[in-house]
């Protein structure tokens, strides 16, 4: 009798308690998630049944795309609420806390903290999951500092025979796939998952903002051997291509597209890789998954936020084979925000069509919590497509790579048309309505010249310049 009073008083506590009274947040960041899943339809083939069940729920994002396609600048914009062309992070090797004017920054996590939530996060969810990258004073607790999957032992690593083509040692490093001997359970991503499970098991006096970051499906696909069986070899479908795509695009665009795609595609392991890649999103959306069942089974179900971004797309062979590029295939990434009923979400609330940013992520949940708003802070809230997905939305998303320390390279994608400005001269525009795989460029075609200028005026007054770590 007295385990049973004592569980009913917890469970009291828990349905009382500060953090049923403030929307707590779940904020579910994926690496390198383009839009192979089930409910964008990226690739036939994708298996994502808890992400596409949470975008049943939720509002799903068809058109979000990221504020730089490469890890620390993209996630550097969602957690400081600025722009890459404004602090001047486009790689991956700088800190944006060495930075003077942003030592005392107040990110996402920071902005609630100071508004009475508890802040916890796992994983990958800056750009590293322990050290400076991960921003430690972003959060009261970080509970898991690992990230990914074991590595195969080095005789079973590499066998496509490709990496020493690569003249990329990055790419050389990551490119590889296959099984592990681990199961599911042994690696450090379901570790994240199985943390921040266990957080909303717990009573929580303070609403909270809770992260959980995870790896895969980055490079490499190491997995446990179930995921590449969910996804056969002798039945993979390969991504649309066409061996004459650059003929019409300029030398900025040539030097983004490297040399990746055309070793893989020409090796005859084109299939592997679009297999490791299904297998990795299925793996990741296995560790979703085990999250969603446990915010469901929690207190906090009808009280809790959630919202899955991936950081930025991934070009698996159809322009390229890597992010890091301005087109659609490395800048479009899975976003959906699921708001509950009781905090005036609806269900089936539909997909919307709008193009929106992550750098919009940091006002809209200020927005939907009702937070102050935070003016030192770029992007726009976009709560009212949260709301009503067929709301009028006339912003357009501007996306930013400059990879090459000189210039800012820019994207600016509409409702209907992809344009990209290059820092050294040239531009592309695709009419997204007709040409999804972005073939036919159009920059220079007479009847969308009028679109092209009206595209250019989105571009970024303010080029920071490249900050460089001394």
């Amino acid at each position: 009798m007295r385990f049973v009073f004592t569980a009913l008083a917890f469970w009291l506590l828990v349905l009382e308690s500060p953090a049923r009274q403030q929307p707590n947040i779940l904020f579910i960041a994926v690496d390198d998630l383009n839009d192979w899943v089930g409910c964008l339809g990226g690739h036939p083939q994708a298996r994502t049944p808890h992400i596409d069940a949470l975008a049943e729920r939720g509002v799903l994002f068809e058109q979000a795309y990221c504020a730089a396609p490469l890890c620390s600048p993209s996630r550097t914009a969602v957690m400081t609420g600025l722009r890459p062309s404004t602090t001047g992070i486009y790689g991956n090797l700088n800190w944006f806390r060495d930075l003077p004017q942003y030592r005392e920054w107040v990110t996402l996590p920071q902005y609630f903290r100071q508004h009475g939530y508890l802040a916890w996060g796992g994983g990958k969810l800056y750009h590293q999951p322990h050290g400076k990258f991960s921003d430690p004073i972003s959060w009261d607790t970080q509970y898991n500092t690992r990230m990914g999957t074991p590595r195969p032992p080095v005789g079973e690593r590499y066998r496509h025979g490709l990496k020493e083509k690569f003249s990329n040692p990055i790419l050389a490093r990551l490119i590889d796939w296959g099984p592990i001997d681990q199961s599911t359970t042994e690696t450090a991503d379901w570790r994240t998952a199985e943390g921040a499970a266990r957080f909303l098991q717990k009573h929580h006096q303070k609403p909270f903002f809770l992260g959980c970051g995870i790896y895969l499906p980055h490079l490499p696909w190491y997995l446990p051997g179930e995921y590449f069986e969910m996804h056969p070899l002798d039945e993979i479908q390969l991504p649309p291509h066409r061996s004459d795509d650059f003929e019409d695009i300029p030398e900025g665009g040539r030097r983004m597209a490297a040399e990746a795609g055309g070793i893989i595609r020409e090796s005859g392991k084109w299939k592997e890789a679009v297999q490791g890649c299904l297998a990795a999103g299925s793996f990741a959306d296995a560790c979703v998954g085990h999250v969603l069942k446990a915010l469901e089974k929690s207190p906090y179900s009808d009280n809790t936020i959630v919202v899955l971004w991936g950081d930025h797309g991934y070009d698996v062979g159809e322009k390229k084979f890597a992010k890091s590029a301005l087109w659609g295939q490395t800048t479009r990434t899975p976003l959906i925000i699921h708001v509950p009923a009781k905090l005036g979400g609806h269900p089936k609330a539909g997909s919307c069509r709008r193009p929106v940013s992550l750098l919009d992520l940091y006002p809209t949940l200020l927005d939907l919590c009702g937070l102050p708003a935070n003016s030192k802070i770029e992007g726009r809230s976009i709560a009212p497509l949260v709301r009503d997905p067929q709301a009028e939305w006339p912003y357009p998303v501007v996306i930013t790579h400059s990879p090459h320390w000189h210039g800012s390279n820019h994207a600016v994608r509409s409702g209907d048309f992809h344009y990209i400005h290059y820092s050294k001269g040239g531009e592309e525009l695709y009419d997204m309505r007709k040409d999804p795989d972005q073939w036919n460029n159009l920059a220079s075609d007479p009847g969308h010249l009028t679109t092209r200028d009206e595209l250019r005026k989105w571009l970024p007054e303010t080029n920071a310049p490249h900050f460089r770590a001394e």
